[in-house]
Protein backbone atom coordinates (compact mmCIF):
# COMPACT_ATOMS: atom_id res chain seq x y z
CA UNK A 1 0.00 0.00 0.00
CA UNK A 2 1.20 2.94 -1.23
CA UNK A 3 1.77 5.85 1.38
CA UNK A 4 -1.25 8.11 -0.09
CA UNK A 5 -3.19 5.60 0.56
CA UNK A 6 -2.09 4.76 3.85
CA UNK A 7 -2.42 8.05 4.99
CA UNK A 8 -6.13 8.01 3.46
CA UNK A 9 -6.75 4.96 5.37
CA UNK A 10 -6.14 6.70 8.70
CA UNK A 11 -8.18 9.47 8.02
CA UNK A 12 -11.07 8.43 6.67
CA UNK A 13 -11.57 5.57 9.44
CA UNK A 14 -10.89 8.92 11.92
CA UNK A 15 -13.34 10.68 9.92
CA UNK A 16 -15.83 8.25 10.39
CA UNK A 17 -15.38 7.47 13.80
CA UNK A 18 -15.88 11.03 14.59
CA UNK A 19 -18.85 11.88 13.07
CA UNK A 20 -20.36 8.35 14.63
CA UNK A 21 -19.25 9.81 18.25
CA UNK A 22 -21.68 13.26 17.57
CA UNK A 23 -24.59 13.68 19.04
CA UNK A 24 -27.63 14.00 17.01
CA UNK A 25 -27.59 17.84 16.95
CA UNK A 26 -24.14 17.54 15.80
CA UNK A 27 -24.60 15.12 12.93
CA UNK A 28 -26.98 17.31 11.59
CA UNK A 29 -25.23 20.64 12.17
CA UNK A 30 -22.03 19.16 10.39
CA UNK A 31 -24.15 17.83 7.46
CA UNK A 32 -25.32 22.00 7.68
CA UNK A 33 -20.88 22.88 7.54
CA UNK A 34 -20.16 20.51 4.61
CA UNK A 35 -23.22 22.42 2.51
CA UNK A 36 -24.85 18.85 2.32
CA UNK A 37 -28.19 20.55 3.74
CA UNK A 38 -29.30 24.54 4.09
CA UNK A 39 -30.57 26.00 8.01
CA UNK A 40 -34.01 25.54 6.80
CA UNK A 41 -33.61 21.14 6.35
CA UNK A 42 -31.24 21.63 9.79
CA UNK A 43 -34.35 23.12 11.13
CA UNK A 44 -36.64 20.55 9.65
CA UNK A 45 -34.46 18.00 11.48
CA UNK A 46 -34.32 18.89 14.69
CA UNK A 47 -38.26 19.57 14.78
CA UNK A 48 -38.01 15.43 14.51
CA UNK A 49 -36.52 15.50 17.23
CA UNK A 50 -39.47 17.06 19.36
CA UNK A 51 -42.45 14.98 20.22
CA UNK A 52 -44.39 16.50 17.36
CA UNK A 53 -43.90 14.16 14.30
CA UNK A 54 -45.95 16.58 11.89
CA UNK A 55 -42.33 17.23 10.41
CA UNK A 56 -42.08 13.65 9.33
CA UNK A 57 -45.59 13.34 7.49
CA UNK A 58 -48.18 16.44 8.11
CA UNK A 59 -51.19 14.85 9.65
CA UNK A 60 -53.72 15.87 6.86
CA UNK A 61 -51.35 14.30 3.98
CA UNK A 62 -50.88 10.95 5.99
CA UNK A 63 -54.72 10.74 6.21
CA UNK A 64 -54.55 11.31 2.10
CA UNK A 65 -51.82 9.06 1.26
CA UNK A 66 -53.96 5.75 2.51
CA UNK A 67 -57.15 4.61 3.85
CA UNK A 68 -57.92 3.86 6.79
CA UNK A 69 -54.95 5.55 8.15
CA UNK A 70 -55.24 5.84 12.34
CA UNK A 71 -51.37 6.77 13.11
CA UNK A 72 -47.90 7.04 11.31
CA UNK A 73 -45.37 4.62 11.58
CA UNK A 74 -41.62 6.17 12.27
CA UNK A 75 -38.36 4.29 11.69
CA UNK A 76 -35.02 5.55 12.47
CA UNK A 77 -33.39 7.34 9.56
CA UNK A 78 -29.43 7.61 9.54
CA UNK A 79 -26.60 8.78 7.05
CA UNK A 80 -24.59 7.06 4.77
CA UNK A 81 -21.17 8.76 4.80
CA UNK A 82 -17.91 8.45 2.54
CA UNK A 83 -19.63 6.58 -0.41
CA UNK A 84 -17.70 8.27 -3.24
CA UNK A 85 -19.08 6.86 -6.88
CA UNK A 86 -17.64 7.94 -10.17
CA UNK A 87 -15.58 10.48 -8.30
CA UNK A 88 -18.38 12.02 -6.20
CA UNK A 89 -18.83 11.76 -2.83
CA UNK A 90 -22.25 11.15 -1.64
CA UNK A 91 -24.32 11.23 1.89
CA UNK A 92 -27.17 8.57 1.70
CA UNK A 93 -30.32 8.53 4.02
CA UNK A 94 -31.18 5.24 4.50
CA UNK A 95 -34.16 4.60 6.61
CA UNK A 96 -33.82 0.97 8.66
CA UNK A 97 -34.25 -0.79 12.18
CA UNK A 98 -31.69 -2.83 11.42
CA UNK A 99 -28.63 -2.05 13.98
CA UNK A 100 -25.86 -2.58 11.66
CA UNK A 101 -26.99 -1.74 8.49
CA UNK A 102 -25.61 2.13 7.95
CA UNK A 103 -22.45 1.53 10.26
CA UNK A 104 -21.74 -2.08 7.80
CA UNK A 105 -22.54 0.40 4.98
CA UNK A 106 -19.69 3.04 6.10
CA UNK A 107 -17.32 0.43 6.92
CA UNK A 108 -17.66 -1.13 3.01
CA UNK A 109 -17.37 2.68 1.96
CA UNK A 110 -14.57 2.93 3.33
CA UNK A 111 -12.66 0.36 2.65
CA UNK A 112 -13.50 0.80 -1.17
CA UNK A 113 -12.45 4.32 -1.30
CA UNK A 114 -8.96 2.50 -0.72
CA UNK A 115 -9.41 1.13 -4.15
CA UNK A 116 -7.43 1.31 -7.48
CA UNK A 117 -9.81 3.73 -8.75
CA UNK A 118 -10.00 5.57 -5.12
CA UNK A 119 -13.57 5.22 -6.23
CA UNK A 120 -17.07 2.76 -6.98
CA UNK A 121 -17.46 2.83 -11.03
CA UNK A 122 -21.14 2.51 -11.70
CA UNK A 123 -23.34 2.39 -14.52
CA UNK A 124 -26.85 2.74 -15.82
CA UNK A 125 -28.47 1.87 -19.12
CA UNK A 126 -31.56 3.87 -20.01
CA UNK A 127 -34.19 2.20 -18.41
CA UNK A 128 -37.80 2.01 -19.68
CA UNK A 129 -41.19 0.33 -17.23
CA UNK A 130 -43.04 -2.04 -19.58
CA UNK A 131 -46.98 -2.06 -19.54
CA UNK A 132 -48.57 -5.64 -20.40
CA UNK A 133 -51.63 -6.37 -21.86
CA UNK A 134 -52.18 -10.27 -20.83
CA UNK A 135 -55.04 -12.73 -23.32
CA UNK A 136 -55.93 -16.17 -22.42
CA UNK A 137 -54.45 -17.85 -25.52
CA UNK A 138 -55.18 -21.58 -26.11
CA UNK A 139 -55.82 -22.14 -29.63
CA UNK A 140 -53.01 -19.68 -30.26
CA UNK A 141 -55.13 -17.25 -32.45
CA UNK A 142 -54.88 -14.33 -30.04
CA UNK A 143 -51.04 -14.75 -30.18
CA UNK A 144 -51.14 -14.53 -34.35
CA UNK A 145 -53.14 -11.79 -34.17
CA UNK A 146 -51.04 -9.91 -31.51
CA UNK A 147 -48.02 -10.40 -34.00
CA UNK A 148 -50.13 -9.29 -36.85
CA UNK A 149 -50.85 -5.95 -35.14
CA UNK A 150 -47.07 -5.27 -33.65
CA UNK A 151 -46.03 -5.72 -37.49
CA UNK A 152 -48.40 -2.90 -38.91
CA UNK A 153 -46.83 0.14 -38.49
CA UNK A 154 -49.58 2.14 -38.70
CA UNK A 155 -51.51 -0.14 -35.75
CA UNK A 156 -48.42 0.05 -33.54
CA UNK A 157 -48.14 3.77 -34.35
CA UNK A 158 -52.19 4.02 -33.12
CA UNK A 159 -51.25 2.26 -29.93
CA UNK A 160 -48.09 4.13 -28.92
CA UNK A 161 -50.65 7.81 -29.74
CA UNK A 162 -53.48 6.34 -27.39
CA UNK A 163 -51.00 5.65 -24.68
CA UNK A 164 -49.27 9.22 -24.94
CA UNK A 165 -52.69 10.71 -25.02
CA UNK A 166 -53.84 8.88 -21.69
CA UNK A 167 -51.15 10.14 -19.89
CA UNK A 168 -49.54 13.34 -22.18
CA UNK A 169 -47.35 15.46 -18.89
CA UNK A 170 -45.18 12.29 -19.90
CA UNK A 171 -44.75 13.41 -23.06
CA UNK A 172 -43.86 16.66 -22.28
CA UNK A 173 -41.28 16.18 -20.13
CA UNK A 174 -39.56 13.97 -22.75
CA UNK A 175 -40.96 10.94 -22.14
CA UNK A 176 -43.58 8.43 -23.15
CA UNK A 177 -44.44 5.40 -24.93
CA UNK A 178 -41.84 3.78 -27.24
CA UNK A 179 -42.58 0.52 -28.69
CA UNK A 180 -44.33 -2.40 -28.54
CA UNK A 181 -44.25 -5.96 -28.82
CA UNK A 182 -45.69 -9.34 -29.34
CA UNK A 183 -44.77 -12.35 -27.01
CA UNK A 184 -46.39 -15.66 -27.05
CA UNK A 185 -46.78 -17.72 -23.81
CA UNK A 186 -47.72 -21.56 -23.12
CA UNK A 187 -51.89 -20.61 -22.83
CA UNK A 188 -51.29 -16.37 -23.32
CA UNK A 189 -50.34 -14.11 -24.88
CA UNK A 190 -49.51 -10.71 -24.34
CA UNK A 191 -48.74 -6.83 -25.84
CA UNK A 192 -45.82 -5.33 -24.32
CA UNK A 193 -45.29 -1.44 -24.19
CA UNK A 194 -41.91 0.20 -23.28
CA UNK A 195 -42.15 3.58 -21.14
CA UNK A 196 -40.07 6.02 -20.71
CA UNK A 197 -41.11 7.52 -17.35
CA UNK A 198 -38.40 9.79 -17.40
CA UNK A 199 -37.35 10.70 -13.57
CA UNK A 200 -40.25 9.03 -12.14
CA UNK A 201 -40.89 5.19 -10.93
CA UNK A 202 -43.41 5.31 -13.14
CA UNK A 203 -45.95 2.79 -11.96
CA UNK A 204 -49.48 4.62 -12.00
CA UNK A 205 -48.62 6.53 -15.34
CA UNK A 206 -47.68 3.01 -17.18
CA UNK A 207 -50.98 1.47 -15.69
CA UNK A 208 -53.12 4.18 -17.45
CA UNK A 209 -51.35 4.00 -20.66
CA UNK A 210 -51.91 0.12 -20.53
CA UNK A 211 -55.64 0.56 -19.86
CA UNK A 212 -56.36 2.92 -22.16
CA UNK A 213 -54.76 0.35 -25.05
CA UNK A 214 -56.32 -2.61 -23.38
CA UNK A 215 -59.46 -1.14 -24.71
CA UNK A 216 -58.23 -0.62 -28.11
CA UNK A 217 -56.91 -4.38 -28.25
CA UNK A 218 -60.24 -5.79 -27.37
CA UNK A 219 -61.47 -3.90 -30.08
CA UNK A 220 -58.86 -4.99 -32.77
CA UNK A 221 -59.61 -8.61 -31.58
CA UNK A 222 -62.61 -8.95 -30.34
CA UNK A 223 -61.59 -10.78 -26.94
CA UNK A 224 -61.36 -9.45 -23.49
CA UNK A 225 -58.40 -9.26 -22.30
CA UNK A 226 -57.16 -10.97 -19.11
CA UNK A 227 -55.67 -7.84 -17.59
CA UNK A 228 -53.35 -4.59 -18.11
CA UNK A 229 -50.31 -4.11 -15.66
CA UNK A 230 -46.95 -2.74 -15.41
CA UNK A 231 -44.47 -5.21 -14.78
CA UNK A 232 -41.87 -5.45 -11.55
CA UNK A 233 -39.30 -6.43 -14.03
CA UNK A 234 -36.05 -5.02 -16.20
CA UNK A 235 -34.63 -5.86 -19.01
CA UNK A 236 -31.16 -4.07 -18.11
CA UNK A 237 -29.56 -3.64 -15.14
CA UNK A 238 -27.28 -0.87 -13.09
CA UNK A 239 -23.61 -2.41 -12.59
CA UNK A 240 -20.89 -0.93 -10.03
CA UNK A 241 -17.68 -2.48 -9.57
CA UNK A 242 -14.15 -1.73 -7.32
CA UNK A 243 -10.67 -3.31 -7.01
CA UNK A 244 -10.03 -3.63 -3.65
CA UNK A 245 -6.12 -3.78 -2.93
CA UNK A 246 -6.04 -6.88 -0.52
CA UNK A 247 -4.23 -4.52 2.56
CA UNK A 248 -6.78 -2.62 2.46
CA UNK A 249 -9.72 -5.59 3.82
CA UNK A 250 -7.30 -6.16 7.07
CA UNK A 251 -7.96 -4.53 10.37
CA UNK A 252 -6.94 -1.02 11.59
CA UNK A 253 -5.35 -2.34 14.79
CA UNK A 254 -2.75 -3.81 12.42
CA UNK A 255 0.04 -1.66 11.72
CA UNK A 256 2.73 -3.55 9.98
CA UNK A 257 2.22 -3.39 6.43
CA UNK A 258 3.10 -7.38 5.94
CA UNK A 259 0.75 -8.04 8.97
CA UNK A 260 -1.69 -6.11 7.16
CA UNK A 261 -0.93 -7.45 3.42
CA UNK A 262 -0.92 -11.13 4.98
CA UNK A 263 -3.82 -10.84 6.61
CA UNK A 264 -5.82 -8.92 3.87
CA UNK A 265 -4.92 -11.37 1.41
CA UNK A 266 -6.52 -14.41 3.62
CA UNK A 267 -9.77 -12.56 3.74
CA UNK A 268 -9.70 -11.79 0.48
CA UNK A 269 -9.59 -15.60 -0.47
CA UNK A 270 -12.15 -16.26 1.67
CA UNK A 271 -14.69 -13.72 0.47
CA UNK A 272 -13.87 -14.68 -2.92
CA UNK A 273 -14.77 -18.31 -1.52
CA UNK A 274 -17.78 -17.09 -0.07
CA UNK A 275 -19.16 -15.57 -2.99
CA UNK A 276 -18.06 -18.65 -5.06
CA UNK A 277 -20.71 -20.89 -2.69
CA UNK A 278 -23.67 -18.34 -3.01
CA UNK A 279 -23.17 -18.93 -7.12
CA UNK A 280 -23.41 -22.81 -6.13
CA UNK A 281 -26.07 -22.95 -3.23
CA UNK A 282 -29.36 -21.21 -3.95
CA UNK A 283 -29.81 -21.40 0.19
CA UNK A 284 -26.68 -18.55 0.40
CA UNK A 285 -27.24 -16.57 -2.69
CA UNK A 286 -30.84 -16.02 -1.20
CA UNK A 287 -28.81 -14.74 2.26
CA UNK A 288 -26.37 -13.10 -0.10
CA UNK A 289 -28.91 -11.11 -2.19
CA UNK A 290 -31.05 -9.45 1.17
CA UNK A 291 -27.36 -8.30 2.59
CA UNK A 292 -27.02 -6.27 -0.46
CA UNK A 293 -30.88 -5.03 -0.70
CA UNK A 294 -30.80 -3.49 3.11
CA UNK A 295 -29.03 -0.47 2.57
CA UNK A 296 -30.32 -0.45 -1.18
CA UNK A 297 -33.87 -1.29 0.15
CA UNK A 298 -33.69 1.49 3.18
CA UNK A 299 -32.60 4.03 0.79
CA UNK A 300 -35.33 3.59 -1.37
CA UNK A 301 -37.86 3.74 1.98
CA UNK A 302 -36.13 6.81 2.87
CA UNK A 303 -36.45 8.44 -0.61
CA UNK A 304 -40.30 7.44 -1.00
CA UNK A 305 -39.33 4.90 -3.43
CA UNK A 306 -41.55 1.66 -3.90
CA UNK A 307 -39.14 -0.58 -2.14
CA UNK A 308 -41.35 -3.76 -2.55
CA UNK A 309 -40.99 -3.16 -6.94
CA UNK A 310 -37.52 -3.03 -6.32
CA UNK A 311 -36.83 -6.13 -4.52
CA UNK A 312 -39.48 -8.10 -6.75
CA UNK A 313 -37.14 -6.84 -9.61
CA UNK A 314 -34.21 -7.73 -7.78
CA UNK A 315 -35.22 -11.17 -7.06
CA UNK A 316 -36.66 -11.96 -10.92
CA UNK A 317 -32.87 -10.74 -12.50
CA UNK A 318 -31.23 -13.03 -9.92
CA UNK A 319 -32.85 -16.16 -10.87
CA UNK A 320 -33.88 -14.86 -15.05
CA UNK A 321 -31.24 -17.76 -15.98
CA UNK A 322 -33.63 -20.43 -14.22
CA UNK A 323 -31.63 -20.55 -10.86
CA UNK A 324 -31.82 -18.12 -8.30
CA UNK A 325 -28.28 -16.78 -8.85
CA UNK A 326 -26.05 -14.01 -6.61
CA UNK A 327 -26.51 -10.37 -7.81
CA UNK A 328 -23.05 -9.81 -6.85
CA UNK A 329 -19.62 -11.54 -7.41
CA UNK A 330 -16.25 -11.10 -5.78
CA UNK A 331 -12.78 -13.06 -6.81
CA UNK A 332 -9.19 -12.28 -6.67
CA UNK A 333 -6.89 -11.24 -8.95
CA UNK A 334 -3.22 -10.38 -9.47
CA UNK A 335 -2.04 -6.84 -10.43
CA UNK A 336 1.33 -5.48 -10.36
CA UNK A 337 2.26 -8.50 -8.19
CA UNK A 338 -0.42 -7.09 -5.57
CA UNK A 339 -3.85 -8.93 -4.58
CA UNK A 340 -6.67 -7.31 -5.86
CA UNK A 341 -10.49 -8.41 -4.61
CA UNK A 342 -12.63 -7.62 -7.93
CA UNK A 343 -16.04 -6.54 -6.61
CA UNK A 344 -18.97 -6.27 -9.22
CA UNK A 345 -22.98 -5.63 -8.68
CA UNK A 346 -25.25 -6.07 -11.57
CA UNK A 347 -28.94 -5.45 -10.28
CA UNK A 348 -32.26 -3.66 -11.87
CA UNK A 349 -33.18 -0.65 -9.72
CA UNK A 350 -36.79 0.88 -11.04
CA UNK A 351 -36.55 3.95 -8.95
CA UNK A 352 -37.63 7.78 -9.11
CA UNK A 353 -36.66 11.02 -7.95
CA UNK A 354 -39.86 12.76 -8.51
CA UNK A 355 -43.61 12.09 -8.65
CA UNK A 356 -45.80 9.96 -6.22
CA UNK A 357 -44.85 10.00 -2.33
CA UNK A 358 -41.76 11.43 -3.19
CA UNK A 359 -43.08 14.56 -4.20
CA UNK A 360 -45.31 14.37 -0.78
CA UNK A 361 -42.80 12.98 1.86
CA UNK A 362 -40.74 16.15 3.40
CA UNK A 363 -38.53 13.04 4.51
CA UNK A 364 -38.05 11.56 1.03
CA UNK A 365 -37.35 15.22 -0.35
CA UNK A 366 -34.73 15.86 1.54
CA UNK A 367 -33.06 12.22 0.87
CA UNK A 368 -32.80 13.54 -2.70
CA UNK A 369 -31.74 16.86 -1.71
CA UNK A 370 -28.88 15.23 0.13
CA UNK A 371 -27.58 12.79 -1.88
CA UNK A 372 -27.21 15.42 -4.83
CA UNK A 373 -29.24 13.30 -7.17
CA UNK A 374 -29.48 14.94 -10.63
CA UNK A 375 -31.12 12.29 -12.17
CA UNK A 376 -32.57 8.76 -12.18
CA UNK A 377 -29.40 7.14 -13.15
CA UNK A 378 -27.40 8.94 -10.74
CA UNK A 379 -29.31 7.87 -8.32
CA UNK A 380 -29.13 4.13 -9.44
CA UNK A 381 -25.42 3.92 -9.82
CA UNK A 382 -25.22 5.43 -5.96
CA UNK A 383 -27.83 2.74 -4.73
CA UNK A 384 -26.06 -0.51 -7.01
CA UNK A 385 -22.57 1.38 -5.00
CA UNK A 386 -24.83 0.93 -1.51
CA UNK A 387 -25.22 -2.84 -2.59
CA UNK A 388 -21.65 -3.23 -2.95
CA UNK A 389 -20.18 -1.78 -0.38
CA UNK A 390 -23.20 -3.51 1.78
CA UNK A 391 -22.11 -6.50 0.55
CA UNK A 392 -18.33 -6.44 1.33
CA UNK A 393 -18.76 -5.56 4.54
CA UNK A 394 -21.22 -8.43 5.10
CA UNK A 395 -18.77 -10.99 3.48
CA UNK A 396 -15.59 -9.58 5.06
CA UNK A 397 -17.37 -9.85 8.61
CA UNK A 398 -18.27 -13.63 7.98
CA UNK A 399 -14.93 -14.09 6.48
CA UNK A 400 -13.42 -12.68 9.82
CA UNK A 401 -14.55 -12.97 13.01
CA UNK A 402 -18.35 -13.88 12.11
CA UNK A 403 -21.86 -11.66 11.55
CA UNK A 404 -22.46 -11.75 14.79
CA UNK A 405 -19.77 -9.97 16.64
CA UNK A 406 -20.52 -6.49 14.93
CA UNK A 407 -24.21 -7.07 15.13
CA UNK A 408 -24.66 -8.03 18.31
CA UNK A 409 -22.86 -4.69 19.62
CA UNK A 410 -25.00 -2.88 17.81
CA UNK A 411 -28.42 -5.22 18.91
CA UNK A 412 -27.54 -4.31 23.01
CA UNK A 413 -29.51 -1.12 22.67
CA UNK A 414 -32.41 -2.62 21.20
CA UNK A 415 -32.38 -5.03 24.02
CA UNK A 416 -32.30 -2.36 26.24
CA UNK A 417 -34.94 -0.06 24.66
CA UNK A 418 -36.97 -3.39 24.24
CA UNK A 419 -37.32 -3.58 28.25
CA UNK A 420 -37.99 0.03 28.88
CA UNK A 421 -34.66 1.77 28.98
CA UNK A 422 -34.89 5.90 28.61
CA UNK A 423 -32.31 8.23 27.87
CA UNK A 424 -29.03 7.86 29.75
CA UNK A 425 -30.37 4.26 30.97
CA UNK A 426 -30.28 2.80 27.10
CA UNK A 427 -26.17 3.43 26.82
CA UNK A 428 -25.19 1.99 30.36
CA UNK A 429 -27.97 -1.31 30.04
CA UNK A 430 -26.01 -1.83 26.27
CA UNK A 431 -22.72 -0.97 27.76
CA UNK A 432 -23.79 -3.69 30.75
CA UNK A 433 -24.79 -6.04 28.29
CA UNK A 434 -21.98 -6.28 26.53
CA UNK A 435 -19.64 -7.18 29.68
CA UNK A 436 -21.73 -10.32 29.55
CA UNK A 437 -21.73 -13.72 27.14
CA UNK A 438 -24.11 -13.64 24.45
CA UNK A 439 -26.29 -16.83 26.07
CA UNK A 440 -26.81 -14.36 29.43
CA UNK A 441 -27.99 -11.29 27.08
CA UNK A 442 -31.60 -12.51 27.94
CA UNK A 443 -34.95 -10.56 28.37
CA UNK A 444 -35.15 -11.65 31.92
CA UNK A 445 -30.87 -10.25 32.54
CA UNK A 446 -32.01 -6.79 30.65
CA UNK A 447 -34.91 -6.66 33.06
CA UNK A 448 -32.74 -7.42 36.11
CA UNK A 449 -30.03 -4.41 34.91
CA UNK A 450 -32.34 -1.95 34.32
CA UNK A 451 -34.33 -2.71 37.85
CA UNK A 452 -30.85 -2.37 39.74
CA UNK A 453 -29.85 0.48 37.68
CA UNK A 454 -33.20 3.02 38.39
CA UNK A 455 -32.56 1.41 42.55
CA UNK A 456 -28.78 2.40 42.56
CA UNK A 457 -30.16 5.74 41.04
CA UNK A 458 -33.14 6.38 43.60
CA UNK A 459 -30.24 6.02 46.49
Amino acid sequence: MTAFRETAFRETAFRETAFRELSVEKRIKTLQNEGAIDESDATFLLKQLAESSDATIPADVANCMIEHQIGKYTLPVGVVRGLIINGETRNVLVATEEPSVIAAACNGARIAAMSIEGCIVANSPQYVTTAQIAFENTDGNVAAQLREIVEDSGKVEELLRIANESHPSMMKRGGGARKCRAVALNGFAKLEIDVDTCDAMGANTVNTMGEAVKAQLESWLGVEALAAILTNTSRVATTAEVHIPAAALASTRLENLDERESEGKRLARRIAALSALAASDTARAATHNKGILNGIAGAALASGNDTRALEAAAHAWAARSGRYLPLSTWKTEVLNEQTILHGRIEIPLQIGIVGGSISSLPMAQLAIKIGKYKNTNDFRNTLAALGLVQNLAALRALASSGIQAGHMKLHASNLAIAAGAKGDEIVKIAHNLLQLTTAERTTEKVAQLLKQLRESDKN
